[in-house]
């Protein structure tokens, strides 16, 4: 090995007394280091491998007050049917139109009511506008609120 830089050598800390010089790392001798190394950080099997949980701890809370919320606001007369235009379609979804996460205001935050489970800011919609909300900017602009401001999204003009 050509390097400028000199291993340090001396009498490990850990060694007997009477032990020769040898290369230090960390005023240890390369068994030693490597010993109190592992001391340091013990590695748990266990949590190898552990899945990440497929709702966080609130959503848990949540989902079931959401399952109840969602079958009353979907049996009601005025939500039985999607509420875009043109579509006769029963709903079979709810779509969030100021999005699932955060809260409305300060009463919703007051109230500990998040969006997701904030019902005036649900709307009744089929599967299929339901997805074509998602990937449709332009439908989205027509038919959401801004996440920000809670207004009708600015139209874009070309």
């Amino acid at each position: 090995m050509n390097s400028t830089i000199k291993k340090k050598t001396g009498l490990c800390i850990d060694c007997p007394a009477d032990s020769k010089e040898q290369p230090l790392i960390a005023k240890r001798c390369k068994t030693h280091y490597w010993n109190y190394r592992a001391s340091l950080k013990p590695v748990k099997i266990k949590d190898i491998g552990k899945p990440i949980p497929k709702f966080s701890a609130k959503r848990k809370i949540e989902n079931p007050q959401y399952t109840i919320k969602r079958l009353q606001f979907l049996a009601q007369p005025e939500n039985l049917r999607c509420f875009i235009e043109g579509c006769n379609r029963r709903a079979d979804t709810i779509e969030h139109i100021r999005g699932r996460k955060g809260f409305a205001d300060d009463w919703a935050r007051d109230n500990n009511i998040s969006l997701y489970l904030d019902v005036r800011f649900w709307k009744p919609c089929c599967n299929d506008h339901n997805l074509e909300l998602e990937r449709n900017p332009e439908m989205s602009q027509k038919y959401q609120l801004s996440k920000i401001s809670g207004n009708a999204k600015i139209q874009k003009t070309n």
